[in-house]
């Protein structure tokens, strides 16, 4: 069985930020596990600017990682199955490590459809933004129109900006009675012509193979070939249920709390780094 200082799990912005920090402050003995095959996390998806001087989430990634030390052990397209009380974490393919520190640096799950009380079927068609902000800018998939928005956040406008350049048709369906996201996301609501129906939200899918339409709580009918969920995010903490209390385990970035800003995440990751090793040498 391997054996490092410190196991992080997670390597976007929070996970390679604790990296740094504890090497930098002292710590030749890490490894990081992700399930993708790269490192940037979300940030790799998102194509649009507002992160640090306003770069795009690639970008900012590449200047994240440009001093990132090469010894830093990582296991890129793997999962941590379980973490055991004894302080070893079980990886997919049957891996296991022992660690002296442990950070948690995994971010956040969006709410999918089948969480929300909506009635209907589950057709073809339905996804959240996460999901189809992925297909779009890493795999150049093209959703069809018309569509419709649940949620607007941020995350929302960003999406509803994205599809309408290319000419769809889009609506956004929000329960609050105002906008939810910032101001110079919600810039694309006029610019872009996007329709935003504040007040209201989604009673019913329709389409028995692929999706139709959806009925709102007003009893409105919207025909739309795609549907994007983007009404929040929950931090992912599933691997660490019950080890909450550990003296070892060390949460942060956004599956600690939902930043507003990656800037934050960043500052957070770097100082949980720096603090887990330490605690490291405070015990040595």
């Amino acid at each position: 069985m391997e054996h490092f200082d410190i196991l992080i799990i997670g390597a976007g912005a929070a996970g390679i930020a604790a990296a740094k920090g504890a090497w930098f402050a002292g710590c030749r003995s890490i490894a990081m596990v992700d399930r993708k095959a790269k490192m940037g996390g979300v940030l790799l998806q998102c194509a649009h600017s507002g992160f640090g001087a306003f770069q795009t989430g690639p970008e900012y990634t590449r200047k994240l990682l440009t001093d990132f030390p090469e010894a830093i052990q990582f296991y890129s397209n793997t999962t941590v199955l379980k973490i055991l009380p004894e302080r070893v974490a079980i990886l997919s393919g049957g891996r296991r490590i022992g660690f002296r520190q442990l950070i948690l640096a995994t971010g956040c799950r969006e709410i999918p459809l089948g969480a929300l009380r909506v009635a209907g079927t589950r057709p073809q068609g339905v996804y959240t933004a996460g999901q189809m902000q992925e297909m779009m800018n890493l795999h150049g998939f093209v959703p069809e129109g018309p569509v419709v928005i649940l949620g607007s956040g941020d995350l929302g406008l960003i999406m509803a900006n994205q599809i309408a350049r290319l000419g769809c048709d889009v609506t956004i369906l929000e329960k609050r009675d105002v906008c939810g996201g910032m101001a110079r996301n919600q810039k694309c609501l006029q610019n872009q012509s996007i329709r935003l129906l504040c007040g209201t939200t989604i009673a019913k899918v329709c389409g028995e193979r692929i999706l139709t339409d959806v009925i709102t709580t007003e009893g409105t009918v919207i025909p739309c070939k795609t549907l994007l969920v983007a009404v929040g995010l929950r931090p992912d903490r599933e691997v660490v249920f019950g080890l909450e209390n550990e003296p070892w385990l060390s949460i942060c970035g956004n599956c600690k709390m939902v930043h507003p800003m990656v800037e934050s995440v960043v500052s957070e990751g770097k100082q949980t780094g720096i603090t887990a090793w330490e605690n490291i040498r405070g015990s040595l």
